[in-house]
């Protein structure tokens, strides 16, 4: 057991304790980002389908950029920009996330397949809170082959 938990920490924390110390020296370019094929950002605009109920939306983005390679290989993780404001700096919000912000707890997620992403909401009660202020929001997507 002892072995295994040496192995591990090696194959897991070695790594990522290089690749942190990198980041907080300057930031990496993509190019140097094993598997990253590319950095794309989008800005969302009304959602294209609501449910009569309102408890689920979407809105499918054109992203050319994820080929057959990044769907049958690779991935794409999504981020949602929360831009400064009062005093707060500007952060990037990882995908899928659970919203309480509102009246309505509303959970965000995408779905990505040949050129395109799917964001979707859903909610058990409502997702109108959460979409009336999504659009114009940029979703920064980190796509790997």
């Amino acid at each position: 057991m002892r072995l295994l938990a040496i192995a591990l920490s090696v194959v897991f924390i070695a790594p990522t304790s290089e690749v942190n110390a990198e980041n907080m020296a300057s930031e990496t370019p993509v190019s140097r980002l094993q598997g990253v094929s590319q950095v794309v950002f989008v800005t969302l605009g009304e959602m294209q389908r609501v449910n009569d109920d309102s408890t689920y939306c979407n809105q499918v983005l054109d992203v050319p950029q994820i080929t057959q390679n990044v769907v049958d290989r690779g991935g794409v993780l999504a981020f949602i920009e929360r831009p400064e404001r009062e005093g707060k700096p500007q952060r990037w919000s990882q995908l899928p996330q659970l919203s309480l912000a509102y009246d309505d707890p509303v959970f965000t997620y995408i779905s990505h397949g040949l050129g395109f992403v799917r964001l979707s909401y859903q909610s058990t009660t409502s997702i109108r809170s959460a979409v009336c202020c999504s659009e114009g929001s940029r979703l920064k997507l980190v796509i790997f082959e």
